[in-house]
């Protein structure tokens, strides 16, 4: 089975207030193409620091040690331009809380139309057909109509919903979901 994304002896600290703060010691997994891997543990045990941590997208006070390779590209301390061009087009995000990813001041149009403006080159009425797709795929009802729509104009299902739409977007090779039924009912989350 090829491995999309390989983990070894991963570790991340913490700068704050003076002193290093261990949020990760010693993960190591693999991922295969097609498979399915879940991280389990208690709250604050650093499972959504480590799906951070493959795309660098922890702050600037991280320290992470170990390694992290995207198809045999190192992500570690890989260069910008490598890790914008692998998130969200190769690598995608669900994450937990919609309302903190989703940007209050733009349409949803505005927010799924750049990034497959960015990542796929798509605009005007391609990305238009692309976009009524994602969000009727993911069960948003009217969708052509709801393009218009603000985040707070959603339920928090709804916005949970463009989210996925979101990350399934660019069609990406592996997707990293970070409690993505949280927002969602229980006759929802089983579909």
């Amino acid at each position: 089975m090829t491995e999309v994304l390989k983990v070894r002896d991963l570790s991340v600290r913490f700068r704050q207030d003076g002193r290093m703060i261990e949020a990760v010691k010693g993960v190591s997994f693999a991922i295969g193409k097609g498979e399915t891997v879940a991280l389990v543990g208690e709250s604050g045990s650093g499972k959504s620091v480590t799906a951070l941590s493959t795309v660098a997208l922890l702050g600037a006070n991280a320290e992470i040690a170990g390694s992290i390779t995207y198809l045999d590209q190192q992500m570690v301390g890989a260069p910008e331009p490598l890790l914008r061009k692998v998130r969200g087009n190769d690598i995608s995000f669900i994450f937990q809380e919609p309302m903190t990813s989703l940007n209050p001041l733009h349409t949803l149009e505005k927010q799924i139309g750049e990034s497959l403006l960015l990542h796929q080159g798509l605009s005007g009425t391609a990305a238009r057909d692309r976009m009524v797709e994602l969000l009727q795929n993911v069960g948003i009802d009217n969708a052509e109509r709801r393009l218009k729509d603000y985040p707070h104009q959603l339920s928090g299902g709804q916005r949970q919903r463009v989210m996925i739409a979101m990350a399934l977007a660019n069609g990406p090779e592996l997707l990293i979901a970070d409690e993505p039924t949280t927002a969602l009912d229980v006759t929802i989350q089983a579909q």
